[in-house]
């Protein structure tokens, strides 16, 4: 095994509580790997399976998507849509052998 391997993962962060949580990280100086990217999404509810496949079969090791805590969702209840959705895409991945 390759000790020098770093694994890329996309992370799906909503804009009010994650993505901005990554923003302060960024403010403070905090390091983190460069293999990990960042994207904005306005709601992590919003993310399409599409989205996460797609990533996965462009080359992504890891997909992770970040939402609101539960009850702080800006869009009422995205977080729990994303929760939800989750266990979809979870099956999806596993048909497709990933």
């Amino acid at each position: 095994m390759d000790d020098n391997f770093q694994p890329l993962i996309i992370a799906l962060c909503c804009n009010w509580c994650s993505y901005a949580g990554a923003d302060l990280a960024g403010v403070s100086r905090t390091q983190y790997p460069p293999s990990i990217r960042i994207v904005r999404v306005m709601c992590s509810g919003m993310v399409h399976p599409n989205l996460v496949i797609d990533a996965f079969t462009k080359g992504a090791d890891g997909v992770l998507i970040c939402g609101c805590h539960h009850g702080d969702c800006h869009y009422q209840e995205g977080n729990y849509k994303t929760e939800k959705r989750a266990e979809a895409i979870k099956l999806m991945l596993a048909d497709f052998g990933i």
